[in-house]
Formats: structure tokens, C-alpha cells, sequence
């Protein structure tokens, strides 16, 4: 074949593989091999658009003409763009998707000002535009800013915008709770003040899809027309607000219960008002008299540890603070079937009663290793000694449950002619409310001026989940199931577990020897005092020598043991990175090899 044969040929191949390319993206059709599918509608989706009624009109507003965006938010827009463009295609024409550049100091800008999407400012003055605006008829929905570190909560935003254009009344939620979700009252801010606090993000969620009732503790009935019921770290409830707790949940609407045996916050608070010369002992949360009739056995004098789940930060661990992943999280139910990371902070155990009538499906419960520790001695115990002092149980416990079926009255002798003695009941109860807070779920960063919140855990989701999932908005609650927290390496803390599990029986061992040894010495120091002279008498010499030496062979064998430790995680990381680096060239070689040998046998 001659030179220009050649060339020719080659400009035939670019020119049939450039024509290639642009008729399979033309193609209305599309493979998503990632793990997650994170590039394909979820079945949740496509229900809720298959009950679009009428058009549904989106302005997604994307800066795309700003010169100094760096190209990892460009490629962000776009991802935001391809997914409203699947929700074009799976709704069959009733959403009327228009993509807006708004350039600075343009009439389309001014558009995007005056809908609500003020955008982020850059040092040069430009705005920079991330943002939607949902409409139908006369009902609108604003989504500000797509936060890039939401990305894998995307088709959950935009699905919850359509569905919020849908409302035409939000459903009424009754909130009874003793924790300090919503900010106090804005004060006017003085120069060098700091910025007002804000509403924790649980209730700033909660208020997008419901109309929150607050009711007091003090109050003697529930509101009417409630068509949900939630109750955080209640106390100090009347016994008539009680029952009538008890006649809504028998009518059969739901109830979302979150109890605490002992929380965090009130202890910090409590310290901090005892440094100011002020008294305050924090309480438990309980409702024995429902949960019996429910029932549930729940124990408000004992906190729940697990060596396994155990929150673990290099050398800290702390025994009470809870993480649940994998196994230890029910797979079966949708709300809870794609939680990857709860952490639950000296949450109680829940049981249901073996002569009960109702249904219990546990959603959260910990490992074999699991034990319980009085909830009044966290106050005073340092965290490495909390797990030596934990009893251990006989089998996993339960944290959180669904609870369904049949339940008696909590008040058979109360006279009411309108009272129901039994029903069916849906209650979600979980024996902790401090994980609901944002210190212990989410952080809040600043970027160009406008403040995003980061997620550090799935906390938050685990109870818009479940609420949701009660308050009957089902469609979101799968799509929201595909959002994935943090990918941890579970193989290395699998390690690091079984490392600090050998690290503390061996402390134990030793510990106990040095103790036996100090012993002796405070023995002949006690025979000595006695005598009025003190002096190291060659038995003495030898004990500390054997001290000193039990506690070298300590640090010795902690030593062994994270080195070893560290060697594992170093061989699995190179194995790791060997296979990045060579599965791509590898399969480039086998597929040459391959297509050689087919060459020839032609």
C-alpha cells in the first residue's frame, strides 16, 4: 500500500469514527454500568412523573459563560443538565425543560435575581448561577443552589421540587420536643456580633414538605387534623396531652418517636450552666405508660456500647457512640435500604414484649459484642473505662423499630365516650435524639459567601426517611435511598477493630498484673509509715523493676501490634493501586493477543 493509501485510509477511519460518535449520542438510549446507577432514573421517579397531570415547566438557570469557573463546577452544571434532561424524556412531554445562561448584567440575570436565585458572588463582582425554578399553574418551587457536594442527592432535589409543585396543601405535622431545634429570635446584630444561629437542618427539611404544629408539653390535646405526629426527646407531658397521643396513634395515623436514655446535649448545656453557678441535671425521655401498651420494654437507666460499632478516631474510641452500617441496618425495609453511616450517641435498647399483640420489625440493632453501662456513670466516666465497665448482652440489641398491628389503649379506666380501647397503630421509635442535631450530622461551610452544609453521616436521612415514608410522600423516599453517604474502607476498620479488640485484652492483662504489684507496694510503704522512716528495701526495688519492665513489654506488644496493623493497610493499599495501574494496560494486551490470533486464522 503506498503513502498516500495509507493517509487516505486514516482520514477514512477518523471520519467513520467521528460519524460513529455523533449517531450513538444521538441514540435515545443509555447504559449505566456504575454501581449505583447513579445516571439512571430511579423506579420512585418515574412512578411520580407517571402522575403528572399537567405541564410541568423548569428553568434551570447555569452559568456557562463566566471564563474562571474551574472546569470541576462546569462539569458539575452538566451533570445537572443531563439529569433534568432524563426527566424531559421519562415524563413524556408534560415537563418543559429551558436551560438559561444568565450572563452578568443581563436581562436573563435580572430574571434569575428576581425568581429567588441570587446565585453565588465572585471576587470580580459576577454572580454565578446553579438553580431551578419549578412551576405549575400558579404553584412554585425555588431550588437556589445545587450544592456540588449534594451530587449524589441530585435526582432527590430535583424529584422533590416537582413534587412540591404538586401540594396543593402541605400535610399538618404535630411536633412535641424538649431539644432546641429552632433557632431563638433574631436579634438586630450589632458590628463585629456574630451571625444569628439558624434553625437546625432537621426542622428547615421538615418544613419544605410539612406544616409543623409545634405543641407544648403543657397542652391537654393534640391539634385537630394532624396527619402526622412527632415526638423528640419528649418530657414533662401532661397525662391528658398523653392520651390523647395514645387515641391518635389507635386511630391508625403515624407516629414518629425518638427517646433518649441520656443525651449529650442536655449534659454539655448542663455543664456549662453549673460554670455559671446555675443547677441542672438532665433527664431522660420515657413514655412507659404508651410503650407498655404498645408493647415495648425500654430502660432509661442503661446506655448501650458495642466494641464493634464503636465510634473510633486513631487511639480514641468511644464505647457508646454507635455506627451503624451494613448488616447491622435493616435492608428489607425502603426507608432504611440504603443507609450507609447512623451514628447514634448513648442510645437504649428497645424490646418487644413477648405476650405483645403489635408487630416489631427492628431497622437499626448492634453487634454481638454489645453490652449496657449505666447511663448515669457517662458522666463521670472517662470513655476508656466505660467499655470495661459495660455488661455484656446475651444478643444484639435494637435501637430503632418500625412498630405496626394492633395495641390496646394505654388508659383502659379513663372515662371518654369517644374513646378508642384498641386499633392499629404505625409508630417508628428510636431510643436516641441527639443524632438529630446538626453538630452531630452535618457541618456548615462557607463558600464565595453563601453558606453549605455538608453531610457527615446519614442521620438527617434516616429520619426525613422515616418521616416521609409515615407522612405517605412514598415516591421520594426511594429516590432519596440512592443518595450514598461516605464510602468507607470497611476492610480497614474491620482491622483497626480486630487491632483494638487484641490491644484491650492484652491493656486488661497487664493492667491487672500492675495493679496486683502497686498493691504490694502500698503494702510495705503502709508497714513502713508505721515505723516513721521510709526506705527502698530490695523487695521494693524489685517490684518497681517488675513494673517497669510489665509496663515496657506493654508498649512493646502495642507497638507490635500497630505495626502489624499498619503493614496490613499498607499491603492492601499497594494491592490496590497495583490493580489501578495495570488492569487497563493488561486488557489492552489480552485484547491485541486476541485479535492477532483471530488475524491469522484468517
Amino acid at each position: 500500500m503506498t503513502l498516500s493509501k495509507k493517509i487516505f485510509a486514516a482520514i477514512l477511519v477518523l471520519i467513520n469514527f467521528v460519524l460513529l460518535h455523533y449517531i450513538v449520542s444521538s441514540l435515545p438510549i443509555r447504559f449505566d454500568f456504575t454501581q449505583e446507577g447513579i445516571y439512571t432514573l430511579s423506579d420512585s421517579t418515574e412512578n411520580m412523573l407517571a402522575k403528572l397531570e399537567e405541564p410541568v415547566s423548569v428553568e434551570f438557570y447555569s452559568s456557562k459563560s463566566i471564563a474562571d469557573l474551574p472546569a470541576w463546577f462546569k462539569n458539575f452544571s452538566d451533570r445537572v443538565e443531563q439529569m433534568m434532561e432524563q426527566y424531559e424524556k421519562a415524563s413524556g412531554g408534560l415537563i418543559k425543560l429551558k436551560v438559561i445562561d444568565p450572563k452578568p448584567d443581563s436581562p436573563e440575570e435580572e430574571r434569575a435575581i428576581a425568581a429567588g436565585l441570587n446565585g453565588t458572588e465572585l471576587p470580580n463582582g459576577d454572580r454565578v448561577f446553579l438553580g431551578m425554578v419549578v412551576a405549575q399553574g400558579e404553584t412554585e418551587t425555588i431550588h437556589p443552589f445545587f450544592n456540588w457536594d449534594r451530587e449524589t442527592f441530585l435526582e432527590y432535589d430535583i424529584s422533590k421540587a416537582i413534587y412540591e409543585t404538586q401540594l396543593i396543601t402541605k400535610p399538618r405535622l404535630g411536633l412535641i420536643t424538649s431539644l432546641p431545634l429552632k433557632a431563638p429570635p433574631a436579634m438586630p446584630m450589632m458590628p463585629g456580633q456574630q451571625q444569628q444561629q439558624s434553625d437546625q437542618i432537621i426542622l428547615s427539611q421538615l418544613e419544605t414538605q410539612f406544616e409543623i404544629v409545634e405543641v407544648d408539653p403543657s397542652e391537654t390535646a393534640l391539634p385537630a387534623d394532624l396527619d402526622l405526629l412527632a415526638l423528640i426527646h419528649p418530657k414533662n407531658l401532661s397525662e391528658d396531652l398523653q392520651y390523647s397521643i395514645d387515641q391518635y396513634a389507635l386511630s391508625g395515623k403515624p407516629v414518629f418517636l425518638s427517646l433518649d436514655p441520656s443525651s449529650v446535649m442536655e449534659r454539655e448545656q448542663g455543664r456549662q450552666q453549673m460554670m455559671m453557678g446555675q443547677m441542672s441535671q438532665p433527664t431522660p425521655s420515657d413514655l412507659p405508660e404508651l410503650l407498655a401498651a404498645w408493647g415495648i420494654e425500654y430502660d432509661v437507666s442503661q446506655v448501650l456500647t458495642d466494641q464493634t460499632n464503636s465510634l473510633s478516631q486513631g487511639r480514641f474510641t468511644q464505647p457508646a457512640w454507635l455506627i451503624f452500617r451494613n448488616e447491622f441496618v435493616n435492608r428489607d425495609l425502603l426507608p432504611s435500604s440504603e443507609l450507609d453511616g447512623v451514628l447514634l450517641l448513648e442510645a437504649g435498647q428497645l424490646k418487644h414484649a413477648a405476650d405483645a399483640t403489635t408487630a416489631w420489625e427492628p431497622i437499626l440493632t448492634t453487634s454481638a459484642d454489645s453490652g449496657q453501662v449505666q447511663s448515669m456513670m457517662l458522666q463521670f466516666s472517662d470513655p476508656s473505662q466505660i467499655g470495661r465497665q459495660a455488661e455484656p448482652l446475651s444478643e444484639p440489641a435494637t435501637v430503632a423499630g418500625l412498630l405496626t398491628g394492633e395495641a390496646q389503649t394505654a388508659f383502659p379506666e379513663r372515662e371518654d365516650d369517644n374513646k378508642k380501647s384498641s386499633g392499629n397503630i404505625t409508630v417508628f421509635i428510636i431510643a436516641d435524639s441527639d443524632f438529630l442535631l446538626d453538630q452531630f450530622s452535618v457541618q456548615r461551610v462557607n463558600f464565595l459567601g453563601m453558606q453549605q452544609v455538608q453531610k457527615l453521616n446519614d442521620n438527617q436521612d434516616l429520619a426525613n426517611n422515616f418521616i416521609e415514608y409515615l407522612g405517605g410522600s412514598r415516591d421520594l423516599i426511594g429516590i432519596r435511598g440512592k443518595a450514598g453517604a461516605s464510602r468507607p474502607f470497611d476492610v480497614v476498620q474491620r482491622m483497626e477493630a480486630e487491632a483494638q479488640k487484641l490491644y484491650q485484652a492484652k491493656l486488661e492483662v497487664v493492667e491487672a498484673e500492675l495493679q496486683e504489684t502497686n498493691q504490694k507496694l502500698s503494702q510495705i510503704l503502709s508497714e513502713q509509715t508505721g515505723s516513721g522512716i521510709i526506705y527502698a528495701t530490695p523487695e521494693m526495688e524489685e517490684l518497681i523493676a517488675e513494673n517497669q519492665k510489665k509496663q515496657a513489654e506493654l508498649k512493646s506488644q502495642i507497638r507490635e501490634i500497630r505495626s502489624g496493623l499498619r503493614q496490613g493497610i499498607d499491603r492492601l493499599g499497594n494491592t490496590i493501586g497495583a490493580l489501578n495501574l495495570l488492569w487497563a494496560p493488561l486488557g489492552l494486551l489480552a485484547f491485541a493477543l486476541l485479535f492477532n490470533r483471530m488475524r491469522k486464522s484468517n
